[in-house]
């Protein structure tokens, strides 16, 4: 336990936020600042494609599905440990973290859209594995890619959410036997269905959930508006090393704030793990670019628009909420200042609603990482595995769970940036195609 503890603070504290940064500053420079350039002409493609019924169904479900993939706990316990952590400032490095991010996803599936593979049985093979075995000629970094993401998918998008729906219901006095029996038994159900009942699942369920968890922030900070000025000066001096008025920069503030933001967002938007391209594995436009701008619009609803919400709703909160030491507590007291008694009801909700959602999403990922390791044959045992493993999840040390989930989450971004690094200037022709038709069409 120590062991793996200290290398994930190498891991997460220091080499994974410079390699994620060198990364995306070098596909940034390769795409020319895309998509974060033109972010007004992706949301108004994706958004606003599903604002005018104008995507297909498919493009909705996967979109859907990726959503709930991304979208977790992460954005409530993880915003309020990064305020806890890297105070109020630590929200700034979060945005530039999902705009590095942003750049991160839109390679990543870019490059992974060109070199999938759909076989005479209709199955889709493709993601990192497939750029690292086809296009770096690496079976070992591929097979590694897998084995990490299977990992993550049994831990991150299953033992972590089940622990946390179970901790949850414990607080309303249900014990946790019952807990992780209802969950396998509700997740069996959806899975039972394949892929069409997954998606139609997460297509009804997502929309519901951000719109009702958005909501609900929206109406505190409403109330509490006159305190978002002070609350905005307060982020972007904090930002830079500055506390309170007469205090003076602190160097040692700076640098934790800054890795605490990227730490926290690269953890909410899982950009640059290399599970986003297998989320959309089964899309159906040709357009590579397409589902690139599709993947960074999730990570601008999962950290610029749910992050932030969550983030002022706690800084926006009485003072005294402040004093909690525990994300959990913090989060509670914030909300709870806005909703008043409601805001425990609402919070097991969302909290549970998110982790289940989560637990869906990422379902997809281990399955594609399973059959591209093992083979067709051993990914069907695939689905009794994640059952069992949701039911553990509530039994099971959530303090050990975590520790192997951020070991599996770091290790699985590490041959997905190597590829990254090596094959996203080959996207640079195709994304200049894609653009100019996207100029001509404007006319």
């Amino acid at each position: 336990m120590r062991l793996l503890t200290f290398w994930n603070e190498i891991l997460w504290q220091w080499l994974l936020p410079v390699l994620l940064t060198l990364t995306a500053l070098v596909c940034c420079i390769r795409q020319r600042g895309y998509p974060v350039r033109g972010i007004g002409g992706v949301l108004k493609r994706t958004y606003g494609s599903l604002l005018r019924r104008g995507c297909g169904r498919e493009q909705h479900r996967i979109f859907a599905s990726a959503l709930a993939a991304t979208m977790g706990t992460g954005n409530l316990v993880g915003t309020a440990l990064a305020i806890i952590t890297g105070g109020a400032g630590a929200l700034f490095w979060m945005w530039i973290s999902a705009l590095l991010g942003m750049i991160l996803v839109y390679a990543e599936n870019m490059l992974c859209s060109r070199f999938r593979q759909t076989h005479p049985d209709g199955t889709v093979t493709g993601g990192p594995a497939a750029v690292l075995r086809r296009g770096l000629h690496s079976r070992f970094a591929a097979g590694c890619f897998s084995a990490c993401c299977i990992a993550a998918a049994l831990g991150m998008g299953n033992l972590a959410q089940s622990s946390t729906i179970a901790q949850t219901a414990q607080e309303f006095g249900i014990p946790l036997p019952c807990t992780a029996l209802l969950t396998a038994l509700l997740l069996a159900v959806i899975l039972h269905g394949g892929r069409n009942r997954i998606g139609t699942v997460t297509a009804y369920l997502m929309p519901l959930l951000c719109g009702g968890y958005l909501l609900g922030c929206t109406v505190i900070i409403v109330r509490q508006i006159y305190a978002v000025p002070d609350v905005l000066r307060q982020i972007l001096r904090e930002a830079f090393g500055f506390r309170a008025a007469g205090a003076g920069f602190c160097a040692c503030m700076l640098l934790r704030t800054v890795r605490t933001g990227f730490c926290r967002g690269i953890f909410s938007n899982e950009a640059g793990l290399g599970s986003s391209p297998l989320l959309h594995l089964n899309a159906s436009a040709d357009d590579a670019p397409h589902q690139g701008e599709w993947a960074a619009a999730e990570v601008f609803a999962d950290t610029l628009v749910s992050c932030t919400a969550t983030a002022l709703v706690i800084l926006t909160a009485p003072a005294d909420a402040h004093s909690c030491k525990d994300a959990a507590a913090l989060l509670l007291q914030a909300f709870a200042s806005g909703l008043g008694g409601t805001a425990r009801g609402f919070l097991a909700a969302c909290m549970i609603l998110l982790a289940f959602a989560t637990m869906i999403g990422w379902f997809s990922c281990g399955a594609a990482a399973c059959r591209d390791l093992l083979g067709k044959r051993a990914a069907a045992c695939f689905p009794f595995a994640y059952l069992l493993a949701a039911f553990a999840g509530a039994l099971w040390n959530p303090a050990w769970i975590w520790t192997l989930c951020d070991c599996a989450n770091g290790m699985m971004a590490l041959p997905n940036l190597y590829a990254l690094l090596r094959l996203s200037g080959t996207n640079a022709p195709v994304q200049k195609k894609f653009l100019r038709r996207r100029q001509f069409d404007k006319f």
